[in-house]
């Protein structure tokens, strides 16, 4: 790594130190929607982030020793032929005997001895698939460094200058054209020298140990026949992976396209070097073959043979298509001259007592651009689609037991419901796996989701201490996103082909699974709270999980609506009725907390970070059940009041991110604007890096949750709709006096186009897509509304 000297100019402001540069003020001023940073990356959690869905690109922003990481949506690892789960359906009974006799640790022992498994099991796991290094053969002495990331066109920038004059890297993932581009030029003719290289991914050196190591050995036993060339046009890598499966990938191939405007090219080795070049254009594409002898490598020479030399040109092409699903939605807390901060500045100045509008709204921007730019085919995982070792926490999954749903959880509220159909096509995808979980394991019709996937579905994610084999909540909390996208869209067809199929395959697993009990109640057996123990137990498996039992409630009342809605399953209708009048009622302990598991036999375990039990107010369409019972609602505030007292208050750290999206959405759902700002403060001043890439951890661990989870909980607190119904502000916190949010979706097919609110005013105007008539409240007032289909209504309500 060559030595670089940064030399800046340096002003005082509110007690921090902000580094201005003169390009930032003359040239590269802030983006409108976007940010700009004084410090490039010193590891692959703090790059710069583009991507189409398919393609991402991490950029380490290093002006003179350059790395950019770039992956591809489906490139797990083979580890090896999945395990498919050996049927143990007929040794259920002893499972749940000894569950009813208090032997809940035998228990899940025993459903690991049946597995076959020596240990937990994580699926093929989410890696880089190679680094492009950019080595400047300039002056080591650079001055007017900034780096950015437009939102609305997915474009990050690189600036800095040098006794030679000023240069400027710019990259983007096309949308339009599937593949990378990068710009390299000079302020003058003639000054860019490099050169450029592919290489297998190179573990960070400022990372942990383990992670060097671990990342070093995967490679090395994973990663073979690694083929890197260098022609006067073409950079190209190649690998195969030796623990490749049928099914699986087999082989990687990447290509670089590079043309030089000026100066001259010539390869060594792998290397191109480029001297005294006025402008550099690269394109780079990943072909992922599931035949290795089949090579994508001309073919993808082709497709860049037909793209524009025009950087300009190919970047309109994307940002038309980018900036379409991004600007549909749009904050406004006042963030006003703030947002020309770097923000390094943002982060200084923003505190707990006093958190800084324009952080948030770029927060807000920045969860909705990672997740727009990480959905594709796929959807997020756990990194989104961006990685930079071979050994990610939680294998860079799909973790659906907290995880996937937070980070899709703003897909429909925040306008992009498209986006929704990668994560239910990835669900769709996974039936086959799902039906021998449910029937190996439980005996059982139907489905069961897995808390853990990549490439198959089988649920290997049990060992004796994590009683992974007996979640079966899983299918029915996806079920609740397709019944959403229909009320959100509005769209028959999908409800009745797609939605409807895929809840009555997780209705009948309830019904082959649930068993009565003395009382005439259903019995849950065995079940999961999602990681967590009873407080006077020594194992996670239990029975009667609160959380379970809602998703079965949630599931019989969506499927029945849906089918009552196409006059469809008439038959089957009164049997739903009938089972949901058996389930288990809601329950609090002597604390007054709501009950995780819905038994006097099983403690709370309330110092946990997933908070399982309040699973119906994630959503916020709460039951009768709770919408009539004070005493309930009341609970719930305590329970989450706890919490926040255990884990946040008086500057203790917490635990990971998405439990506080949990905590925050579950307040916006029972209209506590104190709740959300305490959630929030934690979150927007612990849970991101000067990147504006969210973590897991505090200030570390790379992960998406908070990116999808922070929108939807800002826009839950502004904007809150169920069918026939929109509440405004029901959340809003008291340090936000006055604000604007634009292009909200809410159920029932009616866009929130601007809502803007000061003092004792609320300014709305609402675009419903058919004729309705809704009851629309705020400030505690209740009216009903006549909307007509493509016809825009403004009202002002004074509160009085």
């Amino acid at each position: 790594m060559r030595k670089v000297v940064f030399f800046f100019s340096v002003i005082l402001l509110s007690g921090c130190v902000l580094f201005l540069n003169p390009m930032a003020v003359g040239q590269i001023k802030a983006p409108d929607r976007g940010f700009i940073s004084s410090e490039p990356a010193e590891t692959w959690e703090q790059g710069l982030l583009s991507g189409n869905g398919t393609i991402g690109a991490n950029v380490f922003s290093q002006p003179l020793d350059e790395t950019i990481i770039f992956t591809h949506e489906r490139l797990f690892l083979p580890m090896g032929a999945p395990l498919m789960p050996p049927d143990q359906s007929a040794r259920l009974f002893e499972i749940r005997k000894l569950i009813a006799d208090g032997k809940y640790k035998q228990a899940t022992q025993l459903q690991f001895d049946l597995s076959g498994q020596t240990g937990f099991m994580y699926p093929d796991p989410f890696v880089p698939a190679f680094d492009l290094k950019i080595l400047m053969n300039t002056d080591k002495e650079i001055r007017d460094y900034l780096r950015s990331v437009n939102f609305e066109t997915g474009e990050a920038v690189v600036q800095w200058s040098d006794k030679h004059g000023s240069y400027e890297r710019k990259l983007f993932v096309s949308r339009a054209d599937g593949i990378a581009i990068m710009q390299m030029k000079g302020s003058e003719p003639g000054i860019v020298n490099c050169e450029l290289r592919l290489r297998r991914r190179i573990p960070d050196n400022k990372l942990d140990y383990k992670y060097i190591e671990g990342s070093v050995v995967r490679a090395a036993s994973h990663i073979t026949d690694v083929e890197i060339k260098a022609n006067d046009n073409y950079l190209s890598f190649k690998n195969r992976f030796s623990h490749a499966y049928p099914g699986s990938i087999h082989a990687l191939e990447g290509l670089a396209q590079v043309e030089v405007k000026g100066g001259t090219v010539k390869t060594v080795r792998d290397r191109m070097i480029i001297e005294e070049a006025d402008e550099i254009l690269v394109l780079i594409d990943i072909a992922l073959l599931y035949d290795p002898d089949q090579s994508k490598m001309e073919a993808m020479q082709q497709r860049c043979k037909t793209l524009e030399s025009n950087y300009d040109l190919l970047l309109n092409r994307h940002a038309r298509i980018h900036g379409e699903l991004f600007k549909r939605v749009k904050l406004d807390l006042g963030g006003g001259a703030d947002h020309q901060l770097t923000t390094e500045a943002l982060h200084k100045i923003s505190t707990n007592d006093h958190l800084n509008p324009a952080l948030i709204e770029k927060q807000f921007d920045a969860g909705r651009y990672n997740i727009i730019s990480s959905t594709g085919e796929l959807p997020p995982n756990l990194q989104g689609n961006w990685a930079g070792t071979y050994v990610p926490d939680w294998a860079s999954d799909y973790t659906h037991n907290g995880n996937v749903p937070s980070a899709i959880a703003s897909m429909l509220k925040g306008n992009t419901p498209e986006l929704m159909l990668a994560y239910i096509n990835y669900i769709e995808s996974l039936i086959p796996w799902m039906e021998i979980n449910a029937k190996h394991l439980f005996g059982a019709r139907g489905i069961v989701l897995p808390s853990r996937t990549t490439t198959h579905g089988y649920n290997n994610a049990l060992n004796p201490s994590f009683a992974g084999g007996f979640w079966v909540g899983g299918a029915a909390w996806a079920a609740s996103f397709f019944y959403d996208y229909y009320l959100y869209t509005g769209d028959k067809k999908f409800l009745a082909e797609r939605a409807i199929p895929f809840m009555e395959k997780c209705a009948v697993f309830f019904e082959d699974y649930l068993y009565e009990g003395a009382d005439g109640k259903f019995i849950f057996s065995p079940t999961q709270s999602p990681e967590n123990t009873p407080g006077n137990s020594n194992s996670q498996g239990s029975y009667n999980a609160t959380s379970e039992v809602v998703m079965a409630k949630e599931l019989f009342r969506n499927l029945i609506s849906a089918s009552r809605e196409l006059g469809m399953n008439r038959e089957r209708v009164p049997t739903w009725q009938t089972m949901l009048s058996k389930m288990p009622a809601y329950m609090t302990d002597e604390h007054g907390f709501i009950k995780e598991w819905l038994t006097p036999r099983l403690d709370n375990n309330d110092l946990h970070w997933h908070s399982s039990q309040f699973y119906e107010l994630y959503h916020g369409m709460m039951l009768e059940e709770i919408a009539s019972n004070p005493t309930l609602i009341e609970a719930f505030k305590k329970s989450i009041h706890y919490r926040l007292d255990k884990h946040w208050r008086e500057d203790q750290r917490g635990f990971m991110s998405f439990g506080l999206v949990q905590l925050a959405l579950v307040g916006a759902s029972l209209g506590d604007g104190e709740i959300v700002h305490e959630c929030l403060k934690h979150l927007v001043n612990r849970f991101w890096l000067d990147n504006l890439a969210s973590m897991h951890n505090h200030k570390s661990l790379f992960n998406m949750d908070i990116s999808g989870g922070m929108p939807a909980v800002i826009i839950k607190a502004l904007v809150a709709s169920e069918s026939g119904r929109i509440r405004l502000l029901p959340a809003l916190p008291e340090i936000w006096p006055s604000g604007e949010i634009q292009g909200v979706l809410c159920r029932g097919q009616i866009e929130v186009k601007s809502l803007k609110w000061e003092s004792n005013t609320v300014n709305v105007v609402l675009l419903s897509a058919k004729n309705q008539t809704i009851e629309l409240e705020v400030f505690d007032r209740k009216q009903k509304l006549r909307l007509s289909a493509g016809k825009e209504i403004s009202l002002q309500i004074v509160k009085q």
